[in-house]
């Protein structure tokens, strides 16, 4: 979920991907945040750089 949330998708855009309500999405976001220590999404998409969850996509 994490991946996800740090490829810039929105909730409802995540939730369309999965078949899950937005409502889910928003929860499952909100507990990824304080499982890891973050106050908001952009702190949670850093830390999944920082541990290697995602990579960086190279510009052509």
């Amino acid at each position: 979920m994490l991946a996800r949330v740090a490829s810039v998708r929105s909730n409802g855009e995540i939730a369309e991907d999965l078949h899950l309500a937005e409502t889910t999405i928003k929860s499952h976001v909100s507990s990824i945040l304080a499982k890891i220590g973050a106050l908001t999404r952009v702190q949670a998409v850093a830390f999944a750089y920082d541990v290697g969850l995602v990579r960086p996509v190279p510009h052509m």
